[in-house]
């Protein structure tokens, strides 16, 4: 018995570390190589944990988009007929060319979608997601319950079991690493953040539409009181689709600070009065568990998250999407000394329950057996009728 556990990129953020804390549980009980279809900061880590020869990282190009998606099912049926696994878990849905590549070469597949709507349809658009692949494994694993919704109205079948697995934080980790030095961000023209009175707002992402990039930048540009940082890919080398980039030099605010890629974002979420998750769509940021990690209050819209009850207790919540005349209306009402209230910090460690790993692991173990053929059968799970031989993949 091997797994096999493919991210779609190595990078330090969101759905690839939540794969990382997965394969270092499971490798506690079984064999487990990663694949990285990207390299990225977080292989260093991964070799680390899991040793060197279990983790394969390829350069950019091996998997990139612009490859016809022919061309990266063939690589990913190459990587797969290399390896001993006789389970393939493909890390999200940006990664699922790998689970449809596991049905055509007979093994058993799992695929955990950490994407909403939006995110959905854009990998089905740019051909780097299939809706035959719901049809071809064998089970699914959701980042948040409200994407069951999403994949009903996107996909035209869904295996019998579906689990939702939320997001997993090493809480001391995080702690750890938010207590690390770090390189000023700069803003706009050059000049590195320095820390005063003033209150700091920060979010976490590769900057883009989805992640409300734009929303953030209008938003530091209406609260100029409060300085803003934002962590992770901005540069348009970085992140090509970051629509606020243009308005963010010709702007040029001096209050919004970028940090660029990173390897640790915790020191910054750690000098932050408030975490603001600007995202239009967002599902269970990993993010947002790190800021509550690190004793941050949260400001969130209801239409963005799935967890929107989770922060309720450790934050603010805005009703509607996220919006920036709403967002400046309640950080321009914010102090450092509300923010840093013993209620929202209580309810923050309260949400903290919702992130622990050991209780979610054993759960999906328990999935893992289940889909290998253990005969158990999921805890309240509906019969459901279902074709056991080969599915023919013919891709729309």
């Amino acid at each position: 018995m091997a797994i096999t556990l493919v991210l779609h990129e190595a990078s330090r953020t969101g759905a690839p570390v939540v794969g990382a804390l997965i394969a270092r549980e499971l490798a506690r009980s079984e064999p487990v190589r990663v694949v990285a279809m990207k390299d990225g900061p977080l292989v260093r880590e991964l070799r680390e944990t899991l040793g060197a020869k279990n983790v394969l990282a390829f350069a950019e190009p091996a998997f990139h988009f612009r490859a016809s998606f022919e061309e990266r099912l063939t690589r990913a049926g190459e990587v797969i007929e290399a390896e001993p696994a006789d389970l393939i878990y493909a890390n999200s849905l940006g990664a699922s060319v790998f689970a449809l590549a596991a049905k055509l070469k007979g093994r058993k597949a799992i695929l955990h979608v950490h994407e909403k709507a939006a995110a959905m349809i854009d990998l089905l658009a740019h051909d780097v997601a299939k809706v035959e692949v719901t049809r071809a494994v064998d089970a699914l694993v959701l980042a948040a319950d409200d994407m069951r919704d999403d994949l009903a109205k996107l996909f035209s079948y869904a295996p019998a079991e579906i689990q939702t697995f939320g997001v997993a934080i090493d809480i001391e980790a995080v702690r750890r690493a938010g207590a690390a030095a770090s390189t000023p961000p700069l803003n706009a023209k050059g000049r590195p953040f320095r820390r005063s009175q003033r209150l700091v707002v920060a979010m976490c992402g590769h900057a883009s539409i989805r992640k409300g990039a734009d929303i953030f930048l209008e938003t530091a540009l209406a609260a100029p009181d409060a300085d803003f940082v934002w962590i992770g890919a901005w540069g348009p080398e970085e992140t090509p689709d970051n629509v606020a980039y243009e308005d963010f030099v010709r702007l040029a605010s001096a209050n919004l600070y970028v940090t660029g890629m990173t390897d640790n974002p915790h020191p910054y979420l750690a000098m932050a009065d408030l975490f603001f998750l600007s995202s239009r769509e967002d599902p269970n940021p990993l993010a947002l568990g790190e800021a509550l990690a690190l004793g941050k209050p949260v400001l969130a819209f209801s239409r963005a998250t799935g967890v929107t009850d989770l922060i309720g207790r450790g934050g603010l919540l805005c009703y509607g999407q996220p919006n920036a005349a709403d967002a400046a209306r309640i950080i321009g009402a914010c102090t450092g000394e509300a923010l840093r209230a013993a209620g929202l910090r209580a309810g923050g460690d309260q949400a903290m329950k919702a992130y622990d790993l050991v209780a979610k692991m054993g759960r999906l173990r328990a999935l893992i057996g289940r889909v290998r053929g253990d005969g158990s059968p999921a805890p309240g799970a509906r019969s459901r009728a279902r074709d056991d031989g080969a599915v023919e993949l013919v891709f729309s």
